[in-house]
């Protein structure tokens, strides 16, 4: 009954590390986005939309053709990002607007996140990909 306990702990200690460690992992660097649905990579002559979680609540980027802001929450493996405000210049090419429109899509429709071989994935309420970071 003693071991069974301890394995439980363990594992308890350990899922607690692994989610403060993919938080940490979350924050400390700048993400570029990858892949983002419709859009298996970045269209030419637009700029790759970036994605910054800040210590606190704040995230901020660019969009491809803006700047934007917003706040989010992370707890363990959830997250979600929300007031999300920008900047609203018209992207030269119509194929940046395009990227702009899904990319800022996934981010609100974000649930979750996943970070697996240096990617970051953020999925929807169903467990999907919405947006692939490297």
């Amino acid at each position: 009954m003693r071991s069974r306990a301890f394995i439980v702990i363990v594992a308890v200690v350990l899922a607690a590390c692994t989610s403060a460690t993919q938080t940490e992992a979350l924050r400390e660097r700048e993400w570029k986005l990858a892949w983002v649905e419709a859009f298996p990579s970045i269209p030419a002559g637009v700029a790759t939309p970036t994605l910054r979680f800040e210590a606190g609540d704040r995230m901020g980027g660019r969009t491809g053709c803006n700047s934007a802001g917003g706040t989010y929450t992370v707890d363990g493996d959830r997250l979600t990002i929300g007031n999300i405000i920008s900047t609203k210049r018209a992207c030269a090419a119509q194929a940046g607007n395009q990227l702009e429109v899904a990319y800022l899509g996934a981010l609100e429709q974000t649930r979750s996140f996943r970070i697996v071989d240096e990617k970051l994935e953020l999925l929807d309420g169903s467990g999907s990909v919405v947006a692939r970071f490297i």
